[in-house]
């Protein structure tokens, strides 16, 4: 039994050393080959989860391989923070995703105060807003009028909000992506109506209802994740488990070997 377990932990974390390489080649090679600021704040939680990946799978590879207790030990450690942050993430999504639910986050235009003031504060606040503004700016999600139907349903809230001045204002729609104030006057003058701008660079990137459409788009993001979060949890479940079986193998072994030779 304690040999199976060690060459079926060696095995899973073999597999999980190949998913860690061409994560972060990937990311390696398109923070090198690109220059604009959008990928690298991107791809940078990409490339902790395959820093990660890639040190757990040579922690496990090495202490079931050759029986080194310490590292398995602190393997086991690290399998349960993982577990434990991944619970977390999990958690968090489905309370925010279904907060969201129940205070009507749906549609082609959600409103910020629908959104929880966790998500406000900490993921559209001042700091994180400028590098997803300049994301939206470099990707140019704006620079076709149209919105193509293959991205209809993931994309119409952030171009609703970030491209196009709030209806409520009473814009006039001139030319292209070109909006201008009606001879009587703006109907509204609230934030988002005065924030607005014709510039590609500008237009409604700093409204409220831009950083709605990119919060809606954030919770349909989180519940696709926490899916496939839910099904790493269990397969870090069965590795920890198998971890455990080996790891008291190998703590056995080094205590016979050390009998034996007091013996």
């Amino acid at each position: 039994m304690s040999g199976a377990s060690r060459c079926l932990l060696a095995c899973s974390n073999f597999l999980t050393f190949l998913v860690s390489l061409p994560l972060i080649g990937s990311v390696m090679i398109t923070h090198f080959s690109s220059h604009t600021s959008c990928s690298h704040y991107l791809l940078q939680p990409l490339f902790v989860i395959g820093i990660v990946l890639f040190v757990v799978s040579i922690l496990g590879m090495i202490g079931s391989c050759y029986r080194v207790t310490f590292m398995l030990w602190f393997y086991q450690w690290l399998m349960f923070l993982l577990i434990f942050v991944l619970l977390c993430f999990t958690v968090l999504a489905v309370v925010e995703v279904h907060s969201g639910m129940r205070k009507g986050v749906s549609g082609e235009s959600p409103r910020l105060q629908q959104f929880s003031d966790w998500l406000q504060m900490n993921v559209v606040d001042r700091q994180n807003w400028l590098g997803i503004k300049a994301c939206l700016s470099e990707t140019q999600i704006c620079s076709s009028p149209e919105i193509s139907p293959p991205a209809r349903g993931l994309y119409r809230p952030i171009k609703n909000g970030c491209c196009k001045p709030p209806a409520h204002c009473g814009y006039k729609l001139k030319n292209g992506t070109v909006w201008t104030v009606p001879s009587s006057g703006l109907a509204s003058r609230d934030h988002d109506c005065i924030m607005w701008s014709s510039e590609p660079n500008t237009l409604c990137y700093d409204c409220e209802s831009c950083k709605a459409g990119v919060l809606s788009r954030i919770q349909e993001d989180w519940w696709r994740l926490s899916i496939v979060a839910c099904c790493l949890i269990a397969f870090l479940v069965i590795n920890f488990m198998v971890g455990c079986c080996a790891f008291r193998s190998t703590r056995a072994f080094d205590k016979y070997q050390r009998c034996g030779y007091n013996s």
